[in-house]
């Protein structure tokens, strides 16, 4: 019944922030400090509270006590070392809530190490506090103090606390260093920028988006910079495979045999195979929406004007959130839509300085996945097994928030269209009138 409860508030307080969405910058720039105040209070205040119908925070205590004991999550399922004798009390609580406790860890050397760190007694709260001392020095970092509308949305997003400070998922530390990593990018320091962006990498391969959308930072004329710059992005990605392999010299795998056997094997939370289902097709997850993007995008990159082509181009993708569209199509043909996993696509907004309110929904969605059949009281056949009901209304979401999202772009196509029927002949990129 409590997490019933606790879950219902926040789901209040977040139908309360996507009003908030809404409201006019002026709003944001008045009541900056009270509203960075009041996330900062909201962060500490969740310490309190234990995790909302997630589990993965057990394993993230285990496998750092783990390591402190001088053991490899890489070689040590839970499973065998519930064998062991004379286990106390707090290790019996952990292990009995630990998922898939027959598996070996698929985390980074980087997450393990961090959770040996900052997992002492079994205890998640100097984790949390952990994320929140290098949170707000990141983000505070970047935006030096100058919080505008689009910065203070991400600081009181209600999922990303909720996700964080009250279930402990360590998405924070990849968007702590991209704060980071964007604020050496806006400095001209590259090589640090790309190493960081390396480390990111390493902590989720998913980040890998943001090396796309940075990609044209690169200066490529200048070999010797994009050389260096590489080497630094590589060691920032392998850097703590080496410490973590100097620890543990044994460690062959890195848990990458288990990521793909984990991809391979599970699904979870895909909102739009029952969407397909009803015209008797094969899930298509995705893939038509990502195609017409992909074909929008490059109709738009011709369409404007050859000399500043990229500029334009970029600050057009920048507008339309087309960073954010991409980011989120390429999650939602994985074969797990975790909540969490959305979370690295909030940079995106924040950079783009956002208006629009799809996204954050687009975010909020997946959500609803917490809403399993076990949970909700009907028949099942697997714990994570969600009603095609629920399923059903998350892409029925999607796809609004989609549609209008190339509405906007169509609109903006057809601008591009009139400004070409007009202009000098080759002024503007291929298909221009005269």
């Amino acid at each position: 019944m409590q997490q019933w409860i606790a879950f219902i508030i926040f789901s209040s307080v977040t139908i309360l922030f996507l009003w908030m969405v809404t409201f006019p910058k002026d709003f944001f720039k008045k009541y900056k400090n009270q509203i960075f105040l009041l996330g900062f209070i909201v962060r500490i205040l969740c310490f309190f509270f234990p995790p909302i119908w997630e589990d993965d925070w057990t394993r993230y205590l285990w496998e750092g006590n783990l390591i402190r004991s001088g053991m490899s999550p890489y070689q040590i399922a839970p499973l065998d070392y519930f064998q062991k004798l004379n286990l106390n009390e707090s290790e019996i609580e952990i292990l009995s809530q630990i998922n898939h406790p027959d598996w070996t860890t698929i985390y980074s050397p980087f997450v393990l190490l961090y959770f040996a760190l900052f997992s002492f007694g079994f205890s998640g709260f100097l984790l949390k506090l952990s994320y929140l001392v290098f949170e707000t020095f990141s983000f505070l970092f970047f935006s030096k103090g100058k919080f505008n509308k689009s910065g203070l949305l991400y600081w009181i997003f209600p999922v990303l606390i909720k996700e964080v400070y009250i279930n402990l998922h360590f998405e924070i530390l990849i968007l702590s260093l991209m704060w980071i990593y964007f604020s050496f990018l806006r400095e001209k320091k590259f090589v640090s920028a790309k190493f960081l962006l390396g480390l990111v990498i390493h902590i989720k391969i998913l980040s890998i988006l943001f090396l796309f959308s940075t990609t044209h930072k690169i200066n490529f004329k200048k070999w010797t910079k994009w050389i260096l710059s590489l080497f630094s992005g590589l060691a920032g990605f392998l850097i703590f495979y080496l410490i973590y392999y100097f620890i543990f010299p044994n460690t062959i795998d890195f848990g990458i045999s288990n990521l793909y056997k984990f991809g391979g094997n599970f699904k979870f939370n895909q909102f739009y195979e029952p969407f397909w289902r009803i015209f008797g097709i094969t899930d298509l997850k995705t893939f038509p929406f990502l195609l017409q993007l992909i074909t929008v995008s490059v109709f738009i990159w011709i369409s404007l004007e050859k000399k500043k082509r990229l500029p334009n181009f970029l600050f057009t993708a920048r507008k339309l959130d087309l960073y954010f569209l991409f980011g989120y199509l390429f999650l939602t043909l994985l074969p797990v839509y975790n909540p969490w996993y959305f979370l690295i696509l909030v940079p995106f907004l924040v950079l783009s300085k956002s208006e629009n309110l799809s996204p954050w929904i687009l975010i909020t969605l997946p959500q609803f996945s917490y809403f399993t059949k076990v949970r909700l009281g009907y028949d099942f056949t697997y714990f994570y097994e969600i009603p095609d009901s629920i399923l059903l209304l998350e892409v029925t979401i999607s796809l609004i928030c989609l549609l209008w999202h190339f509405k906007q772009i169509f609109i903006l196509l057809y601008k591009i269209s009139n400004i070409s029927n007009i202009a000098p002949k080759g002024s503007i990129g291929y298909g221009n009138r005269t």
